[in-house]
C-alpha cells in the first residue's frame, strides 16, 4: 500500500459526513488491499472494526435513517468470529451485543440460513464444531447455492481470502499475528480525529 492510497482513502472519508458512505469506501479500501496481498488479516480485521463502527452509527442513530439488513448481521457474525481466533475477547462480547441489535433491526424478515437461528451464530465460539462446519460447507458449497437464499456469509469481511470458521475450527491461535503497519496506524488515527 503506498503513502499517496492511504492519503486520497483519508480524503475521500473525510469528504463526506454520511457514515453509510464512509463505511462504503473503507469496505471496497479493505477488499482491495486483500486481492492484492497487501494487508494481513489483522490489519484488515483491524479495519473493518472501523467499518462496522460506522455502519452500526448510520442504522442506531435515527438522524441517518438507516437500517440494519441480513448483511449487517452477517458481516458482524464473521467480525466476532475473527475476534475470537484473536482471542479479542471483551471485543467479541460487544460484538455479540452489537449483532443482537443489528438482528432486532434488521429489516429483512425472510427465511434465511443463519438469521433464522441467529441466536445460536451470533454466540459460536472456538468449541462450536457444528455450527462452524455448517458455515464452512456453506462456505465450500457457495458456488453452487442460489443468489435468492443469500447473501451468504462468504460475501461479508473476510469474504472468502479468509476462512473464519476454518481457522476456529482448526484450533488455530492468532492472538500471535497481531502486527499492525504504519500505514494502518494512519488510517485508524485519521477515522478517530
Amino acid at each position: 500500500m503506498s503513502e499517496s492510497s492511504v492519503t486520497t482513502l483519508i480524503e475521500s472519508i473525510k469528504q463526506v459526513n454520511n457514515p453509510i458512505v464512509k463505511s462504503k469506501r473503507l469496505s471496497f479500501y479493505i477488499s482491495d488491499l486483500l486481492k492484492n496481498h497487501e494487508i494481513t488479516l489483522y490489519e484488515a480485521y483491524v479495519l473493518n472494526k472501523e467499518v462496522i463502527k460506522l455502519q452500526r452509527e448510520w442504522y442506531m442513530l435515527p438522524a441517518w435513517n438507516g437500517w440494519s439488513q441480513i448483511s449487517t448481521c452477517l458481516q458482524i457474525m464473521n467480525q466476532r468470529l475473527l475476534a475470537v481466533a484473536f482471542k479479542e475477547l471483551d471485543y467479541a462480547e460487544q460484538l455479540k451485543q452489537w449483532g443482537q441489535d443489528a438482528f432486532r433491526l434488521c429489516k429483512e424478515k425472510r427465511k434465511h440460513y443463519i438469521m433464522d437461528r441467529f441466536e445460536e451464530f451470533i454466540n459460536i465460539d472456538e468449541n462450536a464444531d457444528i455450527l462452524l462446519r455448517e458455515l464452512l460447507d456453506v462456505r465450500n458449497n457457495y458456488r453452487k447455492m442460489s443468489s435468492n437464499e443469500g447473501p451468504y456469509h462468504v460475501e461479508s469481511f473476510p469474504y472468502h481470502y479468509f476462512e473464519p470458521e476454518r481457522i476456529l475450527l482448526g484450533k488455530r491461535d492468532l492472538s500471535t499475528e497481531k502486527k499492525i503497519s504504519g500505514d494502518i496506524k494512519t488510517i485508524i488515527a485519521e477515522l478517530n480525529n
